[in-house]
């Protein structure tokens, strides 16, 4: 019997990077449904948060993509959530977002580079 070539269930890249003098490690899984993304500056999973996509008509553009956060675990924090909305809003998935944050620089420069991460990831 010939072997069927099937792809992976779940499709993941890491990369590793050192951000303002703080080694960055990104995971990206992904799966049929969801991404599950993990952002680390302390080599642990940080706060966990389910990032959904939710679309906004307008009259004048069609359809604004907009993003709902909510912590699933961890540390719920604002600043969280508007990392976690600025990563998924560049990123445009289609799909629903599981994300870990474990970030100790939480300046736009490093939330940018992480994006930059991510996107050289999928």
């Amino acid at each position: 019997m010939a072997a069927s070539l099937k792809s992976p269930i779940v499709q993941s890249k890491q990369i590793a990077k050192q951000i303002l003098d703080h080694h960055t490690e990104v995971v990206v899984n992904k799966f049929e449904d969801h991404l599950f993304i993990i952002a680390t500056q302390y080599m642990k999973m940080g706060t966990i948060l389910q990032v959904t996509r939710d679309i906004l008509t307008h009259d004048i553009q069609d359809n604004i993509p907009m993003f709902s956060t909510k912590v699933l675990l961890g540390k719920d924090e604002p600043i969280t959530h508007v990392m976690a909305k600025t990563i998924v809003t560049a990123l445009n998935p289609l799909v629903p977002v599981i994300m870990s944050l474990a970030i100790k620089d939480t300046s736009p420069d490093t939330v940018h580079s992480i994006t930059d991460m991510i996107k050289s990831c999928l």
